[in-house]
């Protein structure tokens, strides 16, 4: 058995993966033993065709039609055998030691949810990743400020925790999905990703939750990852359609006002 498995999903991401491939394999090959799951979901740009070339190790699930985020993760996760399982984005650079890292922290601390690590932007400036539940008027705040993360509002600032201490390991409500660590029997606890939700907002349920099963979401500063953070549902569209129908549906199953990460009682 590895020790970390690595699910990885793509479509059309051949950029990204190159520097994602080179940073796991090349740079920054993680200290303990690993697998990585690349699930192809239908691209065209000769993804496939790169990694079998360039790295045969890696295990290839290519996809027949187009299944959704949390879909083809939890695909990933059951081809896998990792003892931990990281979801890992196409869009992110492992640094260094970032892996081993998330790996003895959740060997020291069995409690533990899911970890994620700190999110940086491509010039190495902290990414807005934690997040605080969202809200109808954290919602409306995000619609009137057009989703941009550089806004002089308080809700926002706030729900984007700003004011977070990114030096400190803590307990956080959640984190975007790029980056998360976990324990294979959390995520068969979970159930895997919520599979009511195509795009968008699975990361936000599936920490939600972890935090219902006493199982807290944990952010750990010390592993460092870059993430090229790719937006698309800023602009209106179809992906923006999408990310609407998820809110809803999570609203739907969590209720408007949701208990957020402060007033649980655990210690680290």
């Amino acid at each position: 058995m590895y020790s970390i498995s690595i699910i990885t999903v793509g479509m059309n991401h051949l950029a990204y993966l190159k520097s994602l491939l080179h940073s796991l394999y090349i740079e920054n090959h993680p200290k303990c033993s690993f697998e990585m799951i690349y699930i192809d979901n239908c691209s065209k740009d000769d993804s496939v065709k790169f990694i079998r070339e360039n790295y045969p190790e890696v295990k290839i699930i290519e996809n027949k039609q187009p299944l959704g985020f949390g879909e083809n993760n939890n695909k990933g996760v059951f081809a896998s055998t990792g003892k931990y399982i990281a979801i890992i984005n196409p869009d992110i650079v492992i640094q260094k030691d970032s892996l081993d890292i998330l790996l003895d922290y959740a060997e020291q601390h069995l409690q533990a949810g899911i970890i994620v690590p700190q999110l940086l932007n491509p010039d190495h400036s902290i990414q807005y990743s934690v997040r605080g539940f969202i809200s109808i008027k954290t919602l409306t705040a995000r619609i009137l400020s057009k989703g941009k993360d550089n806004v002089n509002n308080k809700t926002v600032n706030e729900y984007l925790c700003k004011d977070l201490d990114f030096q400190k390991t803590q307990f956080v409500d959640w984190a975007i999905g790029a980056a998360f660590f976990m324990h294979r029997d959390t995520f068969a606890k979970l159930g895997g990703f919520d599979l009511d939700y195509f795009l968008y907002m699975e990361d936000e349920d599936m920490c939600l939750r972890c935090w219902k099963n006493n199982m807290p979401v944990i952010y750990c500063p010390q592993s460092t990852m870059i993430h090229n953070h790719l937006r698309g549902s800023s602009k209106l569209g179809k992906k923006a359609w999408l990310h609407i129908q998820s809110i809803i549906t999570f609203f739907r199953k969590h209720g408007i006002k949701i208990k957020n990460s402060k007033e649980h009682t655990m210690s680290l």
